[in-house]
């Protein structure tokens, strides 16, 4: 049997400990936290299917490394990815955190998981980018065509205007 994390009466004091950095992290000066709040945007938006691999990857092995010792569960690595992969939808498994790390882990990827698992077939931010600038590309030399043809035009019309004020040869 797992034996649960802590009392609830611990609860209060083991949230005691996360207060610096929560407040550590939006005090930060310069900008530090919205700086990783938005590289970890861009991170997720270049290649969301990478994002998503790395997420379950990473956070299986991160999750083995921190349940191995203390959690019957998760005996092997797999046990860890596989966990961490039902985070990002329904959460359920046989596998449960028993450490701070694991339920620290299990908290982070069940609060963005699901989005990055929803963005997962979205266009990588690259591709867009390069269809937005190929398009850009397009409107300006049809922009640059269309100038040249009314300059030809004009050209015309000049030619016309001028033919057309010459005396007649009689």
């Amino acid at each position: 049997m797992v034996e649960p994390l802590a009392d609830s009466r611990s609860a209060p004091r083991d949230l005691v400990g996360l207060l610096p950095i929560a407040l550590g992290l939006l005090a930060a000066d310069g900008g530090q936290y919205a700086s990783l709040k938005s590289d970890l945007r861009t991170w997720a938006k270049d290649d969301p299917i990478d994002a998503l691999v790395a997420t379950v990857l990473g956070g299986g092995i991160a999750f083995y490394l921190a349940e191995r010792d203390t959690n019957p569960a998760c005996a092997k690595p797999w046990d860890g990815i596989l966990y961490i992969a039902t985070c990002l939808s329904v959460g359920y498994d046989n596998v449960f955190p028993t450490t701070p790390t694991g339920h620290a882990l299990a908290t982070l990827v069940q609060s963005f998981g699901p989005a990055l698992a929803g963005m997962a077939f979205d266009t990588p931010a690259a591709e867009v980018r390069a269809e937005a600038e190929a398009a850009r590309a397009a409107e300006q030399a049809a922009r640059a065509e269309a100038a040249e043809r009314d300059r030809a035009i004009l050209a015309r019309l000049d030619e016309i205007v001028r033919l057309l004020g010459q005396p007649r040869a009689g």
